[in-house]
């Protein structure tokens, strides 16, 4: 099938997004060169390409609207071929173009034994007359799309089976909808802004803790430890990594196949298996426990 996808939201050119190797073998440009390329294709304009035509192409790309019609197009090689074109306008869920499919059908061989046909058909009849010679091929040409056009419906139906919204019936515009992810309650979005903020909060505990806990080990004494002023701290970092344990137990994550999960029971299982030992370890309250123990032993000495 030789056809390529162009994204119809931007008004400059329609920018080729997509060809396919038939497309690159028909006009002999590579994939390279076409994504550099409009979905005009002028690149396949040459001097006997019909101006008409040229001019409702762009016409219906700017509306958006769908186009059917016969052109002569040129390879990179300058050999000229006739080509049966068809752009659709494919539509998303908000009813908005999005992309614009053309597809290319070679009907240069049936050209040819249709304008063969005409002529001979002329000089049997005794009609010397250009005009009329002229005109009998395009009655040709036309009765040519008309069944060409039906072939090419039904073969990519069968064969390359694309959504049914774009060749079938009824409506006229085909549509596309992508799936909403279906999210549990209280599930947070780690790429969500009080998620990124919660980060940094526990990446500066994580530098206290990082400078506090050597100098305490270092320069507090033993004789110190009951009036230390950074205790209240401690605790309240320590709390934060608490919490921050449960919030993982809530946070999506994204997945080895680049999905991003929702689903409370997969981010739990997800978690127990990587982070949480460490976290666990990292968050126990060894300053509250300390504290406690002290409280106690001098309420025991002040009783003695």
């Amino acid at each position: 099938s030789n056809f390529i996808l162009a994204n119809a939201q931007m008004s400059k050119g329609f920018p080729i997004v997509y060809c396919s190797d038939g497309f690159c073998e028909l006009t002999g440009f590579s994939r390279t060169e076409v994504m550099q390329k409009s979905c005009a294709c002028k690149f396949l304009y040459g001097p006997e390409s019909s101006e008409s035509i040229i001019l409702s192409i762009d016409e219906a790309l700017e509306e958006r609207k769908e186009f059917k019609d016969e052109i002569m197009f040129y390879t990179k090689t300058a050999a000229l071929f006739w080509c049966l074109l068809d752009i659709v306008p494919i539509k998303n869920e908000k009813g908005d173009v999005v992309l614009f499919l053309a597809s290319f059908k070679d009907i240069t061989d049936t050209k040819a034994k249709a304008i063969q046909e005409d002529k001979k058909e002329e000089r049997r009849r005794g009609r010397v007359k250009t005009g009329s010679s002229f005109s009998s091929a395009r009655l040709r040409g036309s009765t040519v799309l008309y069944h060409i056009s039906g072939h090419l419906h039904s073969r990519e139906k069968s064969k390359i089976k694309i959504n049914k919204n774009v060749f079938g019936d009824p409506p006229a515009l085909p549509e596309y909808k992508v799936a909403d992810a279906k999210k549990s309650k209280f599930i947070l979005l780690h790429y969500s802004t009080f998620k990124a903020g919660w980060d940094w909060l526990i990446l500066l505990a994580t530098f206290y803790v990082a400078v506090t806990v050597p100098y305490n080990v270092c320069f507090i004494g033993d004789d110190d430890d009951l009036t230390r002023s950074t205790t209240v701290s401690d605790i309240s970092v320590e709390i934060l990594f608490i919490i921050d344990i449960i919030f993982n137990f809530r946070t999506t994550f994204v997945s080895k196949s680049g999905q991003v999960i929702f689903d409370a029971r997969q981010i739990c299982i997800h978690y127990l298996t990587t982070w949480f030992i460490i976290d666990l370890v990292a968050a126990l309250p060894f300053d509250l426990l300390y504290a406690v123990k002290v409280s106690v032993v001098s309420n025991q000495l002040d009783a003695v």
